[in-house]
């Protein structure tokens, strides 16, 4: 059975936890002069990298330029694909979820379009108001930086070429 709410498609397949919420998501790796864009994740100790959810019937590519338009107005191109991560966790609701997620590096389209960027904007998902509170981490202080996953880290510090993480909580 498929049961397509907001943000998450729920899949029962027989033998499988019941519980367990599905997310296809993109990630976009944006470097400016030396500098990592990152966006505040729910409390001030941790961060991610701007993006979202694929739309069904869109590919990773098309929901990256969508999701990093919404998220910061600006126009984005994507450089090169990076690679993806697995990540089975609990979230912050607590729900069970098993995340899917394609990293892009990417540049603008016009740098000049950076001068009126707002760090801290309000992006109207769907009907939810989502906060953005955006910063500009250096890159010689990313490992100082929680940014979530982890993992993703040393990919940016050191472009390891295409990667692919599995994750598992214990």
């Amino acid at each position: 059975h498929f049961f397509l709410n907001c943000f998450f498609i729920d899949v029962y397949p027989k033998g499988c936890i019941s519980d367990l919420k599905f997310k296809f998501r993109v990630s976009a790796v944006f470097i400016h002069d030396g500098k990592l864009l990152v966006d505040k994740y729910r409390t001030e100790e941790s961060y991610c990298l701007p993006g979202g959810y694929v739309n069904l019937g869109e590919t990773s590519s098309e929901g990256m330029i969508r999701e990093i338009k919404e998220e910061t107005n600006l126009d984005f191109k994507i450089v090169k694909f990076m690679g993806i991560i697995e990540n089975f966790f609990t979230n912050f609701d607590k729900d069970k979820t098993h995340e899917i997620d394609f990293y892009y590096k990417v540049e603008l389209n016009e740098v000049e379009d950076l001068q009126n960027f707002d760090l801290n904007r309000i992006e109207n998902d769907n009907g939810f108001l989502i906060h953005h509170h955006f910063k500009w981490i250096e890159l010689s202080k990313l490992n100082e930086c929680n940014l979530l996953p982890n993992s993703i880290k040393e990919n940016i510090l050191n472009d390891t070429g295409i990667f692919h993480y599995v994750i598992k909580e214990d």
